[in-house]
C-alpha cells in the first residue's frame, strides 16, 4: 500500500524524499564517526594509559619489595659480621681468652686447670692481613664432657682452629681424664681510623 502511494508521488517530490533520506543517513554517519568513534578512540587511549600505569605500579611494587629484601639482607649480613667480630680476640689477647674460656667452662662440668698463652701471629693473606692468637688449655673431665666442651668451643668461636687435642688417663682416674687443647683464635682487625692514627703518630 505504501509502495503504491510512493509511486503516485511526483518525480520531484520523490527526489526530495530520497535526498532527505541520504542527507539523514550521512548526518547519522557523521555523528557516529565524530562522536562514537572519537569516544571509542579516547576509551582505547584511556585503557592503554591505565595498562601502562598498572605496569608502572607493579614495577614500583617489585622494586619496593626488592629494596625491602635488600634491607633485610644487609641487616642479616651486618648481624653475621658483628657476631663473627664478637667471637674474635680483642684488646689484651690473654685476658680476653681467659675471660671467654672461663665463661664457656662455667657451662660445662669440665675443670680448667691452666691456660698457657701462646704466640700472636700476623699472616698475610692476599691483600689483607689476618692476625691469630694461639693458646693451650689444660682441663679435665670424662670423654663425653671433653668432647662436648671442644664442640661448644668450636661453635662459640667459628673462626677458631683446633690445632691439637690430647686426652690421657688410666684406670685409677675413675672416668676423669686430662686433656690439653691447643687452639688458634682470630684477632679482630684494627679499625681503619685507629690504624691511620698509628701510622701518622
Amino acid at each position: 500500500m505504501k509502495i503504491a502511494l510512493v509511486r503516485k508521488l511526483p518525480k520531484g517530490k520523490l527526489q526530495q524524499i530520497v535526498l532527505v533520506c541520504i542527507v539523514g543517513l550521512a548526518a547519522i554517519a557523521g555523528v557516529t564517526e565524530l562522536y562514537v568513534l572519537k569516544s571509542w578512540s579516547a576509551l582505547s587511549e584511556v585503557k592503554a594509559k591505565i595498562a601502562k600505569l598498572n605496569d608502572q605500579i607493579l614495577e614500583a611494587e617489585r622494586r619496593d619489595r626488592g629494596s625491602q629484601l635488600d634491607v633485610v639482607h644487609r641487616t642479616e649480613v651486618k648481624t653475621f659480621v658483628e657476631a663473627q667480630r664478637a667471637a674474635m680476640v680483642s684488646g689484651d689477647p690473654f685476658a680476653w681468652v681467659v675471660r671467654e674460656i672461663t665463661l664457656l667452662a662455667q657451662q660445662h662440668p669440665v675443670h680448667i686447670s691452666a691456660l698457657h698463652p701462646g704466640s700472636k701471629v700476623e699472616a698475610a693473606g692476599g691483600q689483607s692481613k689476618s692476625r691469630t692468637y694461639t693458646i693451650s688449655i689444660d682441663f679435665s673431665g670424662s670423654y663425653d664432657q671433653i668432647g662436648e666442651f671442644v664442640r661448644d668451643l668450636e661453635n662459640r668461636f667459628p673462626t677458631a682452629e683446633v690445632r691439637s687435642l690430647s686426652v690421657s688417663g688410666n684406670a685409677d682416674d675413675r672416668g676423669q681424664h686430662a686433656g690439653t687443647l691447643t687452639v688458634t683464635l682470630r684477632v679482630q682487625p684494627a679499625e681503619p681510623k685507629k690504624a691511620e692514627a698509628k701510622k701518622s703518630a
